[in-house]
């Protein structure tokens, strides 16, 4: 019998590869190996599912900003954590990329309000940060709600478009290669470093 967390894993990927609207509850307890009644028994209908599916993965992540906040001191530091834990594998990146980005397609329409609180966390935690930074003296004063869509967007981006990069590397003129194939992690850690260089302050 699978665990809730096996169903959750399952939900995910059909969540990420069809929406919400596309995911059948159907589907899903086939996937799972257990019947729809028992899927509705243990987790709920669809809307409780993608909560369900939509809280585990901000709760793991706001859980680890809120370590670093209490471990990590340097401004630099934290921010670069940050955008580690944004693309952290441990929670299917690629899944949770595709999620959102089909949620600001959409206007959030079917971002559950329990989870809403949990963005806001993850937002506040950029928002310290970023206050440390200022304070240190290391950075200039940012709009944390716009730093946060500059890193949340750049790397679902990332997460999501690599066919997308190999077709057009396919068609790079000869002599001028692309590199379509940098990780997840080193995409993240070069779009980290393009935003410090913009936050830093100069003397």
């Amino acid at each position: 019998m699978p665990s809730n967390d096996d169903i959750l894993d399952i939900a995910a990927a059909a969540f990420a590869e069809k929406g919400f609207e596309g995911a059948r509850m159907d589907e899903i307890a086939k996937a799972a190996d257990v019947n729809k009644a028992t899927l509705y028994y243990r987790i709920g209908d669809k809307d409780a599912l993608y909560a369900a599916v939509l809280e585990r993965i901000f709760s793991a992540k706001g859980a680890r900003m809120q370590k670093m906040l209490a471990t990590i001191d340097d401004a630099e530091d934290r921010v670069r954590t940050f955008t580690r834990i944004l693309v952290d594998d441990h929670d299917h990146p690629e899944q949770f990329s595709a999620i959102m980005l089909r949620e600001v397609a959409g206007g959030g329409r079917n971002l559950p309000d329990n989870v809403l609180p949990l963005m806001a966390r993850m937002v506040g935690a950029l928002k310290q940060t970023l206050a440390e930074g200022v304070k240190q003296g290391r950075f200039n004063s940012a709009n944390p709600f716009l730093v946060h869509m500059m890193l949340m967007g750049a790397c679902s981006l990332y997460a999501t478009n690599g066919p997308i990069r190999s077709r057009v590397a396919a068609l790079a003129p000869e002599g001028a290669p692309l590199n379509p194939e940098l990780s997840l992690s080193d995409a993240a850690d070069s779009i980290t470093d393009m935003l410090l260089n913009g936050l830093r302050r100069t003397t």
